[in-house]
C-alpha cells in the first residue's frame, strides 16, 4: 500500500530516533455496525430500482445495469469500513494518524513524551493505571489483541489513557524520550 497522504513525516527526512507503526482496526462493533448498514443500503437501492424500472416504468431490460450501479456503490463506500493507525514518534513526540481506505490521513493526536505520566503494557499488573484516567482513546488494533499497551497523557485537562498497538521500534522511540515512565515488556512486532 502506498504511504497514506497527509502524514508530514518520513524516515527519510526525520533522522535519527525515528520510529513508525501501522497497525489495522479489527473490526468491532462499530466497524462491523458500518458494514450491516452500507449492505443494507445496496439491497434498498436494488429494490427501488427494481421497483421503478419493473413495476412504474415497466423497462425490464434496464435492470441488466443494476450489478453495475451497486459495484460502483461498493467501491465507493466499503473502504470507509476499513481503519487504519499509524504511530509515529518523533522529535520527542507521538504522532497518531487515522486512515481509511481511502489512503488519507488524519492526525488524531499529537502528545509530547517528555510529559506522559507513563506508558504501560495492558495487562492485569498495570490496568490499575488506565482505571484511574478520566477518558479513553483508543486508536490500536482492537482491545482484545497482543502487544497492547496504553499511554496516560493529560488532554485538555483531563487525564487520558490512550490505547495503541505496540513495536519494538516505538517502544524504544518512547523510551528514550520518554524517560523511565515507559515500561517496555516484550512484544511480537
Amino acid at each position: 500500500m502506498a504511504r497514506p497522504k497527509g502524514i508530514p513525516f518520513t524516515e527519510e527526512n526525520a533522522g535519527a530516533n525515528y520510529a513508525e507503526f501501522a497497525v489495522s482496526r479489527k473490526p468491532d462493533g462499530k466497524i462491523r455496525t458500518q458494514r450491516l448498514l452500507f449492505v443494507l443500503l445496496y439491497l434498498a437501492f436494488a429494490l427501488a430500482y427494481c421497483f421503478v424500472f419493473l413495476v412504474l416504468v415497466q423497462m425490464g431490460p434496464v435492470i441488466a445495469i443494476l450489478p453495475l450501479f451497486l459495484l460502483i456503490m461498493w467501491f465507493f463506500t466499503w473502504k470507509l469500513t476499513k481503519v487504519e493507525y499509524m504511530y509515529i514518534v518523533t522529535q520527542g513526540h507521538l504522532h497518531v494518524y487515522k486512515y481509511d481506505g481511502y489512503n488519507k490521513a488524519k492526525e488524531v493526536l499529537k502528545a509530547k513524551l517528555g510529559e506522559n505520566e507513563g506508558i504501560y503494557p495492558a495487562d492485569a499488573d498495570y490496568m490499575c493505571f488506565s482505571d484511574e484516567c478520566e477518558a479513553v482513546l483508543d486508536y490500536s488494533a482492537g482491545m482484545n489483541t497482543d502487544d497492547l499497551y496504553f499511554a496516560i497523557f493529560r488532554i485538555n485537562g483531563k487525564k487520558t489513557a490512550v490505547y495503541f498497538t505496540a513495536s519494538a521500534k516505538i517502544l524504544t522511540g518512547m523510551r528514550y524520550f520518554g524517560g523511565e515512565k515507559v515500561i517496555v515488556t516484550y512484544v511480537s512486532r
